[in-house]
């Protein structure tokens, strides 16, 4: 491995770091600006092993609506995020792919969830930052200590 892609990966490391660390202080302004402008956000939620169906939400595009998206369903709420042991793969001198093994936890009034699973992400370095140009949350496990895995989502459509 080059020195280069040396560096760039610690930079995509800090990437997935400030993700965590805005999505839990509720900086969504510094959240927004890890994505870049034309993102994809995906999230199974529903265990997604063995051919269950994953239960997707619809695709959130572009790094404003991620960042309205996220930040109105988890402002509420009290959040832990973890990521570790990240596999990244650099697919060009600007791109990469990564996998990173996740830990959540998700409460809020009439909703607590703590589940694992994967961050799937694609990276893209866009105005000289890596960004991630992509992500797919999905789950191998999901623990409902309160609620059920209709979330918080069906209860703003009631």
């Amino acid at each position: 491995m080059t020195l280069e892609e040396l560096t760039a990966l610690e930079e995509i490391k800090q990437l997935k770091g400030r993700y965590c660390m805005c999505l839990d202080l509720k900086d969504w302004q510094g959240y927004g600006e890890l994505f870049a402008k034309d993102a994809t956000l995906n999230v199974d939620t529903a265990v997604a092993t063995f051919g269950d169906d994953p239960k997707p939400q619809p695709e959130v595009r572009g790094r404003d609506a991620i960042r309205d998206f996220v930040g109105g369903l988890c402002n509420p709420a009290i959040t832990v995020h973890q990521c570790h042991t990240p596999i990244i793969e650099f697919t060009s001198a600007n791109t990469a792919k990564g996998i990173w093994a996740m830990e959540d936890e998700v409460e809020m009034p009439g909703f607590h969830l703590h589940a694992r699973g994967h961050y799937r992400e694609t990276y893209i370095i866009e105005d000289g930052k890596w960004r991630i140009s992509s992500l797919h949350l999905t789950r191998t496990r999901i623990d409902m200590l309160e609620g059920d895995q209709a979330g918080p989502l069906s209860k703003q459509a009631a």
